[in-house]
C-alpha cells in the first residue's frame, strides 16, 4: 500500500535508459496494488534531457541519494468524493533523478548552479475526489498543480526561485505545472532541466577546509489543488540540506585528495578517515558494497600482551550452540541484491534472527536499509562470521575429545574380543584335556622302558661263554621288570588305601549347631533329583587349568565361607564326594543338627579378596519339617545379589529336610546367572550348598 511518508529511492552508480514499462513496474512494486501508471513529462520541449535518467534504488549504506521528508503536514487539506465522503490520503513520493552529488568533506549534497537537476514525483490518487476541505467548508476542485521552490535553512521564510532551461538554453522562472490525477491510478510526473536561481552563501574554503559559516538550501516540492485562483496544499516534501555553488573552482576539485596523503614508507598512501567502495557514506573504516577478492590473509590482533581476563571456554557448550544453529540455503531478493551489488543471489548460510537467540554477540545492527523498490528495512542485521568460526573451533575440539574416548573404548573391546577368542580355542581342546588326564593315571606304567627285540643268535657260531652270559643278562632283565611291576602295584595299593582313609575321615564332619556329631545313620540320604542332573552335566565339562589372561584378570574365587551365628567355617571337609569341588565349580554337603529349632534363620557369610558380585541363581527347598512355621513364600522376598568383599545371606535352612542353593561369584559387568556355564573359572565361579537334616 502506498504511504504518504517518503520512501527514498537512490541512484545506481551506472546510468542507463529506462523504458516506460520498466519504470511502471518499479512504481507498481512501490505502490502496492495499483492497476495502472500514467506518466507525464513536464521538462519542456526537448525530451532528450529527460531520457537521461537514472534508476532509483539502493541501500542507505551503499548508495546515498537526496532524502525527502514530509513538510508542513498540519497545512495539508483533506479530499472528499462527490458524495461528500472522505477520500483516503493520497500517496506522494519525490525522487531526485540527477544533478546532486554528495561531498564527504562537506557532509552535504552539492549542486552546481549551471548544471540542471531533475525531480520525479509519483502521486497515487484513491477514488475520484471532487472537493477539498478548507476552513470555510468543502470547496470544489478545479485543477491540481505542482510547485517547486527552495528555502534557506537559516531562514525558512525566505524562498529561492527555481528556473528551467528552455530549448534555446535560456532560463525562465519555473511556474506551477498543471497535472491530471486520474482516480485509482499512480501518476508519474517528471520535472527536468531545473536550476537554482542563486547560490548558497559562504561557499569559499578556509585553509582548505569547509567554511564553518557555510549556508544551505532545501528543495520543496508541493502538490496543490486550485479553487477560484487560490491554492490549497494537499502534500509537500522537503529535501535535506543542499550546497549550491556557482562554479567548480580549483579549491573544490581536490576535496577527495585532501584525505589521502603519502605515507612515510615508500609506495604507501594513507587515508585519515573512512573509505567507501560503491558507497558514499561509509560508517566503518572500510565499507565495500560488492564482492572482495583477497589473495593473501586477513590478520587479527592476538598478542597476549594486549589481552586480559583470559579464560578457557567450555567446549561442551560451544558444541551445543553449533548443533542448535540451522544451516540453510537461500536466495537474496532481487531488489536487495541489485542494490548492494550481489551478483550470485544463491548462498548457504545462517539466519541472523536465529543466531541472535543462540549467540547474540555474533549479530550487529547496521542501521536502516532501503531496497530498490523503495522498501525500507529498519535495523538491518549483519552476521560476524569470525565469531561463528571460533565457535566451530571449540566444537571441533570437543568432537576430537569424544573421538579419542571412543577410540579408547574400541581398543578395550578389541582386547576383550581377543580374550574371548582364546577362551573359544581352549574349549575346542576339552577332549584333548580329558585324554591327557586319563594318560596321567597310568604314567608309571607308560614310563617303563620298552623291551628290545633280541635277534636270534646261531648257537653254533656263539661260544659257550657268550651263551651263558646272554642267558644271565636275559634272566636279570626279566627279574628287574617283575620287580618294577611289583613296586608299581604296591604303590598303587598304598595310594588307594590312603584315599580310603581320607574319605573315612571326611564322612563324619561335626555339625555346626551345638558342635555335636551326628551319626551317619541319622543323616538323610543324598537326594537324586536335586543334584543328580548337575553331576551328569559336570561329567562332560572338564576345563583345563585357568588360562593366563593378563594382569587385569579378576580372581572370582571365595576366600572363606562361614556361619555367622557361631563362626563355623565351611571348608574342603564339606566338599561333596560325588560332585566336582574345584576348577570353577564347588559343591558342599552340609548336615544340620536335628535338634536345631525350625524357626531359626541362618546367616551364610561369603568373603572375597576383591570387590565382586554374588548372584543367587537358584534356590530349591525340600519338604517342610512338621514343626516349622516358615512358609514357601519366603523365597519371594529372598535377596538376589550382593556386592563388595563381604556378602551376607540369610537362608531358611533349618525349617526344611533339605535345601540347595546355587551362588555365582562374578566380576562386575562380566557375567551373571545367564552366562554360558563353559566360562566357569574364567569369568565367574559357581558354588552349590546342599543342607540336610532330620526333623524327628
Amino acid at each position: 500500500m502506498f504511504s504518504s511518508t517518503s520512501s527514498v529511492l537512490l541512484p545506481q552508480t551506472k546510468k542507463r535508459k529506462h523504458s516506460p514499462s520498466e519504470e511502471s513496474a518499479d512504481w507498481q512494486l512501490w505502490s502496492g496494488d495499483s492497476r495502472q501508471v500514467t506518466g507525464r513529462d513536464c521538462s519542456g520541449d526537448v525530451a532528450s534531457y529527460d531520457s537521461d535518467g537514472q534508476t532509483s534504488a539502493s541501500v542507505d549504506k551503499c548508495n546515498h541519494s537526496l532524502t525527502w521528508q514530509p513538510y508542513q503536514t498540519t497545512h495539508w487539506n483533506s479530499l472528499f468524493s462527490s458524495n461528500c465522503e472522505r477520500v483516503p490520503a493520497l500517496g506522494y513520493q519525490v525522487v531526485t533523478d540527477k544533478g546532486f552529488n554528495f561531498s564527504t568533506l562537506d557532509d552535504a549534497f552539492v549542486c552546481q548552479k549551471k548544471n540542471h537537476f531533475q525531480v520525479t514525483v509519483h502521486v497515487r490518487m484513491i477514488g475520484s475526489p471532487k472537493y477539498l476541505k478548507t476552513q470555510l467548508g468543502l470547496k470544489p476542485i478545479e485543477k491540481f498543480h505542482l510547485k517547486v521552490f527552495g528555502i534557506k535553512v537559516e531562514a525558512a521564510t525566505q524562498t529561492i526561485a527555481i528556473e528551467q532551461s528552455q530549448s534555446d538554453r535560456s532560463k525562465k522562472t519555473f511556474n506551477p505545472v498543471k497535472v491530471e490525477l486520474p482516480g485509482d491510478q499512480v501518476t508519474k510526473i517528471t520535472l527536468g532541466r531545473l536550476h537554482f536561481s542563486e547560490t548558497t552563501a559562504n561557499n569559499m574554503r578556509k585553509k582548505g577546509k569547509p567554511n564553518p559559516d557555510q549556508r544551505y538550501f532545501m528543495l520543496v516540492v508541493s502538490l496543490c489543488a486550485t479553487n477560484q485562483d487560490q491554492s490549497y496544499l494537499l502534500a509537500s516534501h522537503i529535501s535535506e540540506k543542499i550546497i549550491v555553488r556557482a562554479s567548480n573552482p580549483g579549491q573544490f576539485e581536490n576535496d577527495a585528495e585532501n584525505l589521502w596523503q603519502r605515507g612515510q614508507v615508500p609506495e604507501t598512501v594513507v587515508c585519515h578517515g573512512r573509505v567507501g567502495i560503491n558507497t558514499e557514506t561509509p560508517d566503518e573504516a572500510l565499507v565495500v558494497c560488492g564482492n572482495v577478492k583477497v589473495m593473501g590473509g586477513i590478520m587479527h590482533p592476538s598478542d597476549i600482551r594486549v589481552k586480559r581476563n583470559v579464560q578457557e571456554v567450555d567446549t561442551t557448550e560451544l558444541l551445543k550452540k553449533i548443533t542448535q544453529m540451522r544451516l540453510v540455503e537461500y536466495d537474496y531478493k532481487p531488489e536487495f541484491a541489485s542494490a548492494v551489488g550481489i551478483e550470485c543471489t544463491h548462498e548457504t548460510g545462517l539466519i541472523a534472527q536465529e543466531v541472535r537467540e543462540i549467540l547474540p554477540r555474533a549479530i550487529k545492527e547496521a542501521g536502516n536499509v532501503t531496497c530498490e523498490n523503495g522498501e525500507s528495512i529498519e535495523k538491518f542485521l549483519m552476521l560476524d562470521k569470525d565469531q561463528i568460526f571460533m565457535e566451530n573451533v571449540g566444537a571441533v575440539k570437543q568432537l576430537c575429545r569424544l573421538t579419542n574416548n571412543l577410540e579408547v573404548r574400541i581398543e578395550e573391546l578389541e582386547s576383550w574380543n581377543q580374550k574371548l577368542a582364546k577362551l573359544k580355542r581352549m574349549s575346542s581342546l576339552r577332549s584333548f584335556s580329558s585324554e591327557r588326564s586319563t594318560r596321567s593315571k597310568y604314567s608309571c606304567v607308560a614310563s617303563l622302558p620298552r623291551q628290545k627285540k633280541v635277534s636270534p643268535v646261531n648257537p653254533r657260531k656263539v661260544p659257550e661263554k657268550q651263551q651263558s652270559c646272554s642267558n644271565r643278562i636275559f634272566q636279570m632283565t626279566v627279574i628287574a621288570l617283575v620287580a618294577v611291576m611289583a613296586l608299581c602295584a604296591v604303590t598303587i595299593s598304598t595310594l588307594y588305601m590312603l584315599a580310603l582313609q581320607e574319605d573315612s575321615n571326611e564322612e563324619g564332619p561335626s555339625s555346626w549347631y551345638n558342635n555335636t556329631d551326628i551319626a551317619s545313620s541319622t543323616l538323610l540320604p543324598f537326594h537324586p533329583t536335586l543334584l543328580g542332573n548337575r553331576s551328569k552335566a559336570l561329567d562332560h565339562r572338564r576345563w583345563l587349568d585357568k588360562p593366563d589372561l593378563g594382569i587385569d584378570w579378576i580372581d572370582t574365587r571365595i576366600s572363606s565361607i562361614q556361619i555367622t551365628e557361631n563362626q563355623h567355617l565351611i571348608d574342603r571337609r564339606y566338599c561333596s564326594k560325588s560332585l566336582q569341588c574345584g576348577s570353577g565349580n564347588y559343591s558342599y554337603s552340609i548336615p544340620v543338627n536335628k535338634f536345631t529349632p525350625t524357626n531359626v534363620r541362618t546367616t551364610l557369610e561369603i568373603n572375597t579378596t576383591e570387590p565382586l558380585i554374588v548372584y543367587r541363581c537358584e534356590m530349591t527347598l525340600g519338604n517342610i519339617c512338621h514343626r516349622s512355621t516358615s512358609s514357601r513364600s519366603f523365597s519371594e522376598t529372598f535377596q538376589e545379589t550382593t556386592q563388595g568383599c563381604r556378602h551376607l545371606w540369610i537362608l531358611p535352612i533349618s525349617g526344611f529336610y533339605e535345601s540347595v542353593y546355587h551362588f555365582r561369584v562374578a566380576a562386575p559387568d562380566l557375567a551373571n546367572c545367564s552366562t554360558d556355564p563353559n566360562y566357569a573359572g574364567t569369568f565367574f565361579t559357581d558354588y552349590y550348598f546342599y543342607f540336610y537334616r532330620q526333623c524327628n
